[in-house]
């Protein structure tokens, strides 16, 4: 609870303007605003535009974790490939294998 001007304000009514709430959702789960206003309104009932959201992480500063600083480094959180990006990959280093094998040949 936070009071402002003789009225307790209660942040869990709101939870967008609570920073460490924007940090949890924007920073560790690298959510990005328009997910950030579904998860709002799918479990708190709050329809906000995602510019409302913005302007709160502004006000928090916390838009100095975005694209490098938001890398947090942890493999648990990339999307696993499908199936299909895992044939391609292995089907391009199969390639480039042959072609250095060729490449090879033709030089001595």
């Amino acid at each position: 609870m936070v009071l402002r001007y003789g009225i307790i304000l209660n942040m869990a009514m709101e939870p967008y303007k609570d920073k460490q709430w924007l940090y949890d959702m924007y920073v560790k789960r690298r959510m990005n605003l328009t997910d950030i206003c579904k998860k709002l309104k799918d479990s708190y009932n709050i329809e906000v535009t995602p510019q409302a959201v913005y302007n709160w992480i502004a006000k928090y500063d916390l838009l100095k974790y975005r694209g490098k600083g938001r890398s947090l480094g942890k493999t648990s959180m990339r999307r696993p490939k499908s199936p299909m990006q895992e044939q391609v990959e292995r089907k391009r280093r199969e390639m480039r294998k042959m072609n250095q094998i060729k490449k090879k040949g033709m030089g001595r």
